[in-house]
Parts: structure tokens; sequence; C-alpha cells
């Protein structure tokens, strides 16, 4: 069952020319575990349930696309909105 705390959020992770090309859920310092400088991970939305951030993960990476598949411009390897708890 999803955790119900409002402590999670959405995130992106953005190239040099502010595009994303990586969008995750997390909580805690999840977005910036990463060798990326902070001003290239942009919060997207917080103080979400676990479900909502994982609602709000698709809807993301549904409206930017996946390169791997050819709808987009993100690096996910997935629609979003499965995987563990990342805290």
């Amino acid at each position: 069952m999803a955790d119900e705390r409002n402590d999670f959020y959405t995130y992106a992770f953005l190239r040099e020319d502010r595009t994303p090309y990586y969008v995750g859920k997390g909580c805690g310092r999840r977005a910036y575990r990463t060798n990326l400088p902070n001003d290239r991970v942009l919060i997207l939305k917080r103080n979400l349930t676990e479900d909502e951030a994982w609602k709000h993960e698709t809807y993301m990476i549904f409206v930017f696309g996946r390169k791997d598949i050819g709808t987009g411009i993100l690096r996910n390897l997935s629609d979003g909105g499965s995987g563990g708890s990342s805290g």
C-alpha cells in the first residue's frame, strides 16, 4: 500500500539548455543524489502522497514523451508510476 504521508515530490533533471531529460518521484534528498549541479534539478510538485507523486510522474512523462520509444525528449525507460519508494 502506498505511503499516505505528504512528503513526496516530483522532479526533473535538466540539460544545460534547461530542457528536461528525466522525470522522477522521490522524498527527502532523492532528487539531489546525482552528480548534477543543484540548479539543474527542478522540483515540479511538492507535498504529495506517494500515490499522487507516481501519478504526476506518469503524467509528466506522458507530456514530454520518451526518447527510447520515439514519443519525446526524456531518457526515462518506463512510463512512470512504478518502482519502490525512494527516500
